[in-house]
């Protein structure tokens, strides 16, 4: 197999694209018979050009392509030369497949013949292979960059941290707590705070607990009815932080990760300040997290990922989640 490899990094990709797609991409690309292709912008420049006569030949040298998109396709530089190719095989990771995209994801599938397009939320998945029989749907949740999410040696000096989105209801509860405790409380708003994505990740493996909670708690219009997996959950167990939150409807925190390394609250916050004081007299929280932090990094980082869909595409290996 000759695999081309497509990577959107000329192409001002999203503020979270550092841990999520040269994780994947690189050591993809590092596999024998692979290689990174870099589209530039379409705005014509004269280096423009000579970056687009590189392309063109390392697309026309392979025999199969693959890439990540967003939604229903990925940005036009790398959407146009992937068509023009002809008959080639073609693959892709589809990283956002909300309700609202789904027809237009499902149908481009089909008409781009993508075998497989790898989907990261199971009830996207689901979805599609009912609406799209014809369609070559695989599930294949997301990754971790284990190089940027790592423990911190020593003890861990904050008590709690959240990243991103929040949800408010939740969020305040956490403030009242560590507030009557004298407790460290660390968030930020939303990605793009840290130009380095280590310091991230070292302000989560300084963290004693991690709080996750599904994108429909926060934004239930954005996901239309979903309840996914995300990153966050991989995260925080691979930088050795015990999760705190609300588990996605989907069932995939279940398949994927052991129960007992969250601490499962109320939405609301509610139940917050009991659950934790109970918690955090726990004996065996601390070893439920090294435990799920040595499985995530071994079974759900982006490098094995890179080697689950490398194993697919060139032998036929199965990834290990056919069963959505």
């Amino acid at each position: 197999m000759r695999l081309g490899v497509f990577s959107n990094q000329n192409l001002n990709p999203l503020v979270n694209w550092t841990t999520l797609g040269p994780p994947l991409l690189q050591p993809l690309a590092a596999h024998k018979g692979a290689g990174l292709i870099t589209p530039p912008s379409l705005i014509p420049t004269w280096k423009c050009a000579r970056d687009w006569r590189d392309v063109c030949g390392s697309v026309s040298s392979a025999d199969t392509l693959f890439w990540m998109q967003a939604s229903s396709r990925p940005e036009l530089p790398i959407h146009i030369p992937a068509l023009l190719r002809g008959l080639v095989r073609r693959s892709a990771f589809v990283i956002d497949p909300w309700n609202h995209a789904l027809a237009k994801i499902g149908t481009l599938s089909v008409l781009q013949r993508l075998n497989p397009c790898f989907v990261s939320f199971r009830e996207g998945y689901n979805e599609l292979r009912r609406r799209f029989p014809r369609g070559r749907f695989e599930w294949l949740p997301f990754g971790v960059d284990t190089d940027v999410f790592d423990s911190v040696p020593g003890e861990k000096p904050i008590f709690a941290y959240w990243m991103g989105r929040r949800h408010e209801a939740l969020h305040h509860a956490m403030l009242s707590y560590c507030a009557d405790r004298g407790l460290e409380y660390r968030f930020t708003k939303r990605g793009g705070e840290f130009p380095n994505p280590v310091d991230l990740g070292r302000l989560v493996g300084s963290s004693q607990y991690f709080l996750v909670t599904p994108p429909d708690i926060t934004d239930p219009n954005r996901t239309g009815g979903f309840s996914p997996f995300v990153m966050r959950y991989l995260e925080g167990l691979s930088a050795g932080s015990r999760l705190l939150g609300v588990l996605p409807r989907s069932g995939e925190y279940e398949r994927l990760l052991p129960l007992d390394a969250i601490l499962v609250v109320a939405p609301d916050g509610s139940d917050l300040a009991a659950k934790l004081d109970a918690d955090r007299k726990n004996p065996g929280a601390r070893g439920a997290v090294e435990r799920a932090r040595l499985l995530v990094r071994e079974e759900h980082s982006w490098a094995r990922r890179a080697e689950q869909i490398f194993d697919r595409l060139q032998d036929g290996k199965a990834t290990g989640f056919e069963e959505g």
